[in-house]
């Protein structure tokens, strides 16, 4: 947030990927094995909870909000990407991309919602 005005890089990297498209899978690749990585990163620092490492200082709150940022940013931009790929294959195409990204998000979520009160990975501070 600045002065008041909330910045979303997801809408900041949707329009940056109109002009910056990259179309090669392998570089698309590259990118959502970069996002893992992250995630990994972001799912690891939870776990530590309530003592990740660098907590209360001022470079933990930069890493971590960075890499929030970067792991938004590189879903946003692959997103975009692959369905600019499958739109040449038609509206069939996206239709399935569309299908396949909420039932993702729905096993994700179902996921989550398993470790979290199934388990004690995550322990409230």
């Amino acid at each position: 947030e600045l002065d008041g005005v909330v910045v979303d890089d997801e809408v900041v990297l949707d329009e940056l990927a109109m002009f910056i498209a990259c179309k090669r899978p392998p570089v698309l690749g590259i990118l959502c094995s970069v996002s893992v990585f992250i995630a990994s990163v972001i799912i690891y620092t939870a776990t530590l909870s309530p003592k990740p490492w660098l907590v209360g200082t001022t470079e933990g709150s930069f890493l971590i909000i960075l890499l929030n940022v970067l792991w938004t940013g590189c879903i946003s931009y692959i997103k975009v990407n692959v369905a600019s790929v499958l739109q040449k294959y038609g509206e069939n195409a996206l239709l399935f991309c569309g299908i396949f990204t909420q039932f993702g998000s729905c096993l994700g979520a179902i996921t989550i919602f398993l470790i979290n009160f199934k388990t004690n990975t995550f322990k409230p501070c």
